[in-house]
């Protein structure tokens, strides 16, 4: 069972697993939500181990996790392994002013990608033209902020858009 080398793809599962069981809370709170055991919870972590998670539980432990980056981890592991992303919408802010915002932060996060990129290949980086691994994780974050501002203007505009719910 143990002590195999997996595939990449199989390690990356593991470690989004890893993580999505410490935003949960950790082991104990995973097996309190789902009835595995730490052990068994452990062995789903473990970029040594076959055993994967169910997806029942995946959504479950990512489900509990914290908004934090990269949540959900192990869904987004999973899109990321098909080629896909998955963008989380944003909590519903009534107070939003306006979406001027909205807007302003978009810009700011294209900008932000261009002038990540264009720094890359103007050949005063880390390895001339040539764009380093650094270099493109920066600007994959710059992307991912950018994938928010989106998903969160475009929520602010089907929330608009969308005509009011009937009364009970």
């Amino acid at each position: 069972m143990g002590d195999v080398q997996l595939p990449v793809a199989e390690r990356r599962l593991a470690e989004a697993t890893k993580r999505a069981v410490q935003a949960a809370g950790g082991g104990k709170v995973c097996e309190d939500e789902t009835g595995l055991s730490d052990t068994r919870i452990s062995c789903f972590c473990s970029k040594n181990d076959r055993a994967s998670i169910s997806i029942r539980n995946a959504v479950r432990i990512d489900g509990i996790g914290a908004r934090e980056d990269g949540h959900p981890h192990i869904l987004s592991a999973m899109a990321s392994l098909l080629g896909a992303v998955v963008i989380m919408l944003p909590e519903r802010d009534e107070a939003e002013p306006c979406l001027r915002t909205g807007v302003m932060a978009l810009s700011i996060e294209v900008g932000d990608v261009s002038r990540a990129v264009s720094d890359a290949l103007a050949g005063t980086g880390e390895d001339g033209a040539k764009v380093t691994p650094r270099e493109a994780q920066a600007a994959l974050d710059h992307i991912a902020d950018l994938e928010r501002a989106t998903a969160k203007l475009r929520y602010q505009l089907e929330h608009i858009g969308s005509p009011p719910e009937a009364p009970p």
